[in-house]
């Protein structure tokens, strides 16, 4: 508690059933002209993109821009495609409706809207020059946290990963958190998103950057998802469990963007890029593996994790408390029916040192509790097939 931190959190969030209807007063601070709706075809086809459009239209009297080319894992194409639309349209703002790919999408245009080269050009650690268009999320998930993050992840499909962008700069200005725009997902969706939310709690919560402030948002988060993702999962329309979990995200979001994340997602990510695999899902299916890996490194942390999900654990010493969580954490998973197994993913093992190595260069590997090395996740990895 003496070491020097800080902690950073996006200006506004908005939550509640109908909260994007409470959005649209305070775009007008912005004075906006005309938007960007970055978005996909599958919400364009739901009609939430268009009851969006129409929000924007009739209600903040702005002009609208329709881009639903965003992909799942979204890749540099897909950036090139919304910057030129954002162009030559003359946009000025940029609301990204969906989830992590959608957000992610719109924080890369809005980044090369303003600066010259590639994208690739500004992967790293703070390299932006210049400021953003204002930048709006509305989520229609609970689990990515990219509606309050500093993190951008964009898929280099040549060489098959994914590359992360980091800057204060890319924290959207606000996040709506609606959870009627969350009773649609499909059930693998609400586990694959609300375990992302998770990870993001926990390993910010073992985070060598991890701060009294971020562990109130993370362990808040870990409780909120032991105890209404389950109840989301069985009933999409429990509006009970869907605003309990946009709460969690958003904590858990603010939480990761302050104490960073941990070899989970440094190998989440390659995965992702390797096998185009969602993001949540590899997460999930890793995290036991690597809480395994770190269990030495950050006993007492960990065992209040599993006392956040279940309550105080029956533990003779530390060490067995946190292998106690491990198993709290892996039951958990287990009754949300989440593949407990890399290769039932169609996962290689020939790929594994190049998934590790790739790792390696992921930012999120730097704050894990343990130090790694490429062999040590590699090992990791191979246990999970």
């Amino acid at each position: 508690m003496e070491r020097y931190a800080e902690f950073f959190a996006q200006p506004l969030g908005l939550f509640g059933a109908g909260a994007r209807r409470k959005l649209m007063p305070h775009l007008r601070a912005f004075s906006p002209r005309r938007v960007l709706l970055c978005t996909d075809a599958g919400l364009m086809a739901a009609g939430i993109a268009s009851e969006m459009e129409q929000l924007l239209r009739e209600t903040a009297a702005v002009d609208v821009v329709v881009f639903d080319g965003v992909v799942a894992n979204p890749t540099e194409p897909c950036v090139r495609q919304g910057v030129a639309m954002y162009k030559e349209h003359g946009c000025d703002m940029i609301l990204s409706l969906g989830g992590g790919s959608a957000h992610d999408a719109a924080k890369a245009i809005a980044l090369m809207a303003v600066h010259e080269g590639t994208v690739w050009d500004y992967v790293g650690l703070n390299k932006l020059r210049h400021p953003l268009p204002p930048l709006v999320a509305v989520n229609t998930t609970a689990g990515t946290g990219s509606d309050v993050t500093r993190f951008a992840v964009i898929t280099h499909v040549e060489k098959r990963t994914k590359l992360t962008i980091v800057d204060r700069r890319l924290t959207p200005l606000i996040a709506v958190n609606d959870p009627e725009l969350m009773v649609g997902l499909p059930p693998t969706v609400t586990v694959h998103t609300g375990i992302d939310a998770l990870t993001h709690a926990v390993e910010a919560y073992l985070s060598r950057m991890a701060t009294p402030l971020s562990d109130a948002c993370a362990l808040k988060a870990v409780k909120l998802i032991a105890e209404y993702l389950p109840r989301a999962y069985a009933r999409g329309t429990d509006m009970t469990a869907r605003a309990a979990m946009a709460y969690a995200q958003y904590l858990a979001g603010i939480a990761t963007n302050n104490a960073g994340a941990g070899a989970v997602h440094a190998m989440a990510h390659q995965l992702g890029g390797f096998y185009n695999l969602p993001h949540g899902l590899c997460n999930a299916v890793l995290l036991p593996w690597v809480l395994e890996y770190n269990a030495a490194e950050c006993a007492e942390r960990l065992m209040r994790v599993g006392e956040a999900m279940r309550g105080p654990l029956a533990a003779r010493s530390v060490l067995e408390g946190a292998q106690r969580a491990i198993e709290v954490v892996r039951d958990f998973e287990r009754h949300l029916d989440v593949p407990n197994r890399l290769g039932l993913l169609d996962v290689k093992a020939e790929d594994m040192p190049a998934i590790a190595q790739q790792a390696m260069e992921d930012p999120t590997v730097l704050t894990n509790p343990r130090r790694a090395t490429a062999s040590d996740l590699e090992q990791i990895l191979k246990a999970a097939l």
